[in-house]
């Protein structure tokens, strides 16, 4: 049988709650109960017990994570740089995968109540009801990743969308094109979606460029919908130069279109995305891309939420840089 507190009690002839209290390091103990009490949890290999401990703490030393997909390019390594950080200071991840779905959203952030988890890193999630009861009610510090809600009072770890989407709006500009179309993320999203459509529309104003209703469309992230923009882009009568696609995944569905259909890349169509994947770098002809740091995104996310439950955070929002990588689909027109 497993050995209890009870036991080292007993071998130490002290009280139960002397030994919890050098466990946890509570109250002090004189260093000779203490230097008595360690050397027998060393000798029997004693592990403690993580329920017994968390009632005693009130901690669990347990971080729910909340994204829609593990596979995605951006979510992987953002929980590994959430990972990284926390797990340095004995923390462990409940990873929840709810595949984009409200009602995979509601039994997770119920099974985070439930199982009295220490703190939340929420991404890929938009501002709902659900977020909003759970932010205000359930007491456990949230963290939210990819998004922007200061206004609700969240903690939130972004980059810049709109100068993101301005700055490589603006570098098609500077190539000499002004027929620029954009395929943007759902407009439902605040971050991906409406900051990176305003970035484009103000590099356009300010460029004195109209922009061409037939040159705006709205994608839905997957490779899918780039691939049937890209479709509808080439369609109209007067086609555009260039393509301005608010995501990587969608870019490539949008290449993949231009290389089937004999539209050559960047000789008659320009194209330029956004979070540099790495599988921008891969396609050819290697696409260029606004770049981002997903492990970044997790580490700040990680220090964030640590600040939280320390009662030492200063900074509720935490910027992360971004930067053009210029690779072989754009083209320079002569002006």
């Amino acid at each position: 049988m497993p050995i209890t507190i009870k036991d080292i009690a007993q071998l130490a002839n002290v009280s139960i709650a002397t030994v919890s209290r050098v466990l946890n390091n509570s109250k002090p103990v004189s260093p000779e109960i203490r230097e008595k009490i360690m050397q027998i949890v060393k000798e029997t290999g004693y592990q403690p017990n993580a329920i017994a401990r968390s009632l005693v703490n009130k901690q669990t030393l347990v971080i729910g994570v909340m994204i829609p997909d593990i596979g995605n390019d951006f979510f992987s390594p953002m929980v590994r740089g959430i990972e990284q950080v926390v797990s340095q200071f004995g923390y462990s991840l409940f990873l929840a995968i709810t595949e984009g779905k409200l009602e995979k959203e509601l039994k997770y952030l119920q099974l985070f109540q439930e199982k009295q988890i220490d703190g939340v890193v929420l991404s890929g999630v938009q501002y709902q009801e659900h977020i909003r009861k759970f932010a205000k009610e359930s007491g456990i510090p949230l963290v939210v990743v990819g998004q922007e809600f200061s206004a609700h009072q969240i903690p939130s770890v972004d980059i810049d969308n709109v100068k993101a989407a301005y700055d490589a709006t603006r570098f098609l500009l500077e190539k000499g094109h002004e027929r620029i179309a954009l395929i943007s993320a759902p407009l439902i999203d605040r971050s991906a979606g409406r900051d990176r459509y305003e970035g484009f529309l103000q590099a356009m104003r300010e460029a004195g460029v109209a922009v061409r209703d037939a040159y705006l469309i709205e994608g839905d992230f997957s490779p899918n919908s780039g691939y049937e923009s890209m479709r509808q882009l080439c369609g109209v009568e007067v086609r555009p130069t260039a393509v301005f696609v608010a995501t990587d995944r969608m870019a490539v569905g949008a290449l993949n279109y231009l290389l089937d259909h004999g539209i050559g890349v960047p000789e008659e169509m320009s194209l330029i995305g956004f979070d540099d994947i790495e599988l921008a770098s891969l396609v050819r002809p290697a696409m260029c891309s606004v770049h981002i740091e997903p492990m970044q995104f997790g580490s700040e996310s990680g220090k964030l939420l640590l600040a939280l439950l320390k009662d030492e955070m200063t900074n509720t929002r935490i910027t992360i840089p971004h930067r053009l990588i210029i690779r072989q689909t754009i083209k320079t027109l002569n002006k």
